[in-house]
């Protein structure tokens, strides 16, 4: 099975279509400004959701060429933080963040970049574990102390 962006963009704005009716993936904040949220997703799938929701907020204002170029410039920056701060790409995030359309400079841009990594009930647990455990050994280690004095 072949990637071709033509085929993904098409797909995208039609998917964009379908959001605007079903979910609104955006919220306007002024005449060339939305807030886009990508929901709760895996880390994986970002670039798919922050595009879907850039042509639903953006098709009937902003160039094709121009959502593209931006969003796929957006991504890499995403991209970035995410590994940066050690995200999975299966762990689950949530993803906003604030798009102006610039005409004069015919440019997206990006500011307010939130992105939250959220935990299963299962890896909060092992987190709780684990913290806890670390916290015994080290009041172990001052009862020690202290019974020696």
């Amino acid at each position: 099975m072949s990637w071709k962006p033509v085929e993904d963009v098409e797909r995208d704005k039609e998917r964009a279509a379908e959001y605007e009716k079903l979910y609104s993936g955006f919220t306007m904040q002024g005449p060339l400004t939305v807030e886009l949220r990508t929901g709760i997703i895996i880390a994986a799938r970002f670039a798919d959701k922050i595009r879907r929701a850039a042509f639903a907020a953006f098709s009937k204002t902003v160039p094709e060429d121009v959502i593209l170029r931006d969003v796929g410039e957006f991504n890499k920056v995403v991209y970035d933080e995410m590994i940066k701060r050690g995200i999975d790409k299966l762990a689950l995030v949530r993803i906003s963040v604030v798009v102006s359309y610039d005409p004069k400079a015919n440019k997206l841009n990006f500011t307010q970049l939130k992105i939250e990594r959220l935990y299963t009930e299962d890896e909060v647990n092992k987190i709780i574990e684990d913290k806890c455990g670390e916290l015994e050994r080290k009041l172990e280690q001052i009862r020690n102390i202290l019974s020696g004095i």
